[in-house]
């Protein structure tokens, strides 16, 4: 047990003025919370959750800035306090904005980053409600940080009439299993994980359900296919605990938390 890998967990709870609920910003408590009551063994990988090292102050709750300052914010404030890459993290939201800046800070460190994105929505508007660092519109400011054919969807089955049909709708599994297959096996990876991509009857708690969502065991053999992967970085976003403050919403993204993590360190291990 004292031999085990760690990993660091950024708590990120920015939440846009934008957003249609709010109280994305409770949710990095309360899964941390959760994670007090599941196993740290993962009988899905045989494997032990690596040790986590919680880092905060990336971004203070309740600070009203613009979101542009924002995005600046939590992009220097990952400069001072993540500074490398010498550990894999997992960052936790908040709202789906806070997967630009860490990408740009993330993507200083590769010149090819792949950006995986579990998602009901494409988040490719050219902006929402006059914000261009919107939940709704942060693929297409990572797109341009990237390049489009670096940034891919998966799950999606919600776009506005002006986003791309793009990615792989309604289904996870099969389109990223076909995109492994043709990425090289040392491509660098960053997964973003929107908690809406599972279907509400199996995590209702999320500002902006949509019907016909993944199941759970969809989502985690979809995350079992990454094992192995040059899985540099991932984020886990859009949890609401105010829409529902119910136990086993909290349970299921500490759940996802503990797999992501096995993965992150499965570079190096497997």
């Amino acid at each position: 047990m004292c031999n085990r890998k760690d990993i660091n967990v950024l708590v990120v709870p920015y939440e846009g003025l934008d957003d249609f609920m709010r109280g994305t910003s409770l949710a990095p408590s309360k899964i941390l919370w959760a994670l007090e009551s599941i196993e740290e063994f993962s009988i899905y990988q045989n494997s032990v959750m690596p040790k986590i090292n919680v880092i905060d102050g990336i971004y203070p709750t309740h600070t009203w800035l613009e979101p542009s300052e924002a995005m600046e914010r939590i992009f220097s404030k990952l400069g001072e306090t993540v500074r490398n890459l010498e550990k894999p993290f997992v960052a936790l939201g908040g709202d789906h904005a806070i997967t630009y800046p860490i990408v740009k800070f993330v993507g200083h460190f590769y010149d090819d980053l792949k950006v995986i994105h579990f998602d009901a929505h494409l988040d490719r508007r050219g902006s929402y409600k006059g914000n261009r660092f919107s939940h709704a519109s942060v693929m297409a400011r990572v797109s341009e940080l990237l390049g489009d054919s670096n940034v891919v969807t998966f799950g999606y089955r919600s776009r506005s009439e002006d986003e791309p049909e793009v990615g792989y709708p309604f289904s996870i599994f099969d389109g990223l299993k076909r995109y492994l297959d043709e990425l090289p096996s040392d491509a660098p990876i960053y997964l973003t994980v929107d908690l809406d991509v599972l279907d509400p009857s199996e995590f209702p708690s999320v500002s902006n359900p949509e019907p016909g969502g993944v199941s759970f065991k969809e989502l985690l053999e979809s995350l079992k296919l990454l094992r192995g992967r040059n899985l540099v970085a991932a984020d886990i976003v859009e949890y609401n605990p105010l829409v529902c403050n119910c136990l086993h919403s909290a349970v299921v993204a500490a759940t996802i938390l503990r797999e992501l993590s096995i993965i992150l360190v499965s570079h190096e291990l497997d």
